[in-house]
């Protein structure tokens, strides 16, 4: 009968495997991570740690860095957009038109509870 883990095991579907065996027996841990890719170290059968085979680390940071690269490109895009505003014929008159309302606003702002 395979041991129930609590904690946030199930929703990764990490198999577990108890800290009693990477003890006593880290041949037999070692064949099950290599197998697995990723297991569940528990104690009392509450997760206390992830064990991730090589390939799943580096697959594991490959995505975190494409990611991070994903939304990197996405603020250089928003960037370069609003960047490129700045050289339409508007621009400057919009700028202008700015500067000109000296910190006037059209609607005032509001006090109460909510604020």
């Amino acid at each position: 009968m395979k041991p129930q883990v609590r904690d946030h095991a199930a929703s990764y579907a990490l198999e577990p495997l108890p800290a009693t065996t990477v003890r006593r027996d880290w041949a037999t841990a070692k064949d099950r991570l290599r197998a697995k890719g990723v297991l569940a170290l528990t104690t009392h059968d509450r997760v206390e740690a992830v064990l991730l085979d090589p390939a799943a680390y580096e697959a594991l940071v490959a995505r975190a860095e494409a990611a991070d690269q994903a939304l990197l490109d996405g603020l250089t895009r928003r960037f370069d957009e609003r960047l490129a505003a700045l050289g339409t014929p508007e621009a400057g008159d919009r700028l202008r038109g700015a500067f000109a309302r000296e910190g006037r606003i059209d609607t005032p702002p509001r006090a109460g509870n909510a604020f």
